[in-house]
């Protein structure tokens, strides 16, 4: 009679509490002066924390800010705004906290393309004043990427496309505009009744990001039987010079009629993931 054989049981281990927080910054001036910490790490530290919280950099700097309490929410603020400048973080960065225990925090920060920053440091110069340099920018990608024929695909989530069309939807002003998805197809479309209003066959507009720089594009006709537009030649080279990827979303603000001028605000999947 051949022995049973008993079933491994592993005991099971603990949970550890996630001490990582992620951060998008986002078309909001609110982000330059303060930025919140998310509920779920109040919930689970949120008793450890003090009225001022240390945040140290890769670069060795390390950072002292106010944690302003309002209702159940927690901001950095005060030295946020001057931390902001430093490393010239802007819309579609991303920053990684990490909680170190007793109020003090380290944090990596991400660039729009999803590469970790080169870090300006101090050294001395012949005048005695400290003068910043660059090192070499490290390849750290936040988001994977994928290999397709001859060029780098993010890898990205229908949520966070989803999320991204939610973001673009509660744009809101008081210029015309309208809103289209950014698809594998080097042009976008334009609703017939903003085309028909403001846009002309074969006639040169500009689009114009967030820090005023500009790129000409021409129209095409999208359907005979209608009067909606494409934007279409010059819009591969903008999508390329401005990173964005196929369920992205775009709005587009006319901010001049003549020469007609869209200004864009971009609404980036990578920077809804959860």
């Amino acid at each position: 009679m051949q022995p049973r054989r008993g079933r491994c049981v592993r005991p099971s281990l603990p949970e550890k509490e996630s001490k990582h927080f992620m951060k998008a910054i986002l078309p909001s001036p609110i982000h330059v002066k303060e930025i919140r910490i998310p509920d779920e790490f109040i919930t689970r530290f949120g008793n450890e924390l003090k009225n001022v919280a240390t945040v140290t950099v890769p670069d060795g700097c390390v950072w002292e800010m106010e944690l302003k309490k309002c209702d159940e929410n927690v901001f950095f603020c005060n030295k946020w705004q001057e931390f902001v400048e430093y490393y010239s973080i802007g819309y579609g960065c991303y920053l990684s906290f990490k909680y170190e225990g007793n109020s003090k925090f380290s944090v990596i920060i991400f660039d729009a393309t999803s590469v970790e920053i080169c870090y300006p440091f101090k050294t001395p110069s012949s005048n005695g004043e400290p003068k910043t340099k660059y090192p070499s920018p490290r390849k750290r990608s936040k988001v994977e990427t994928s290999e397709s024929p001859g060029k780098k695909v993010k890898s990205m989530s229908t949520d966070a496309s989803t999320r991204a069309e939610d973001a673009a939807k509660e744009f809101n002003t008081n210029n015309p505009y309208f809103c289209s998805k950014i698809t594998i197809r080097k042009y976008v479309y334009v609703p017939s009744d903003f085309a028909q209003k403001y846009l002309k066959l074969n006639v040169p507009i500009k689009l114009q990001n967030s820090h005023g720089e500009q790129w000409e594009v021409l129209c095409i006709v999208h359907d005979s039987r209608s009067s909606s537009m494409l934007i279409s030649k010059g819009f591969a080279k903008f999508e390329s010079d401005n990173n964005l990827s196929h369920g992205d979303y775009c709005v587009f603000e006319l901010i001049k009629k003549k020469p007609v001028v869209l200004k864009v605000t971009m609404f980036r999947a990578v920077d809804y993931c959860d």
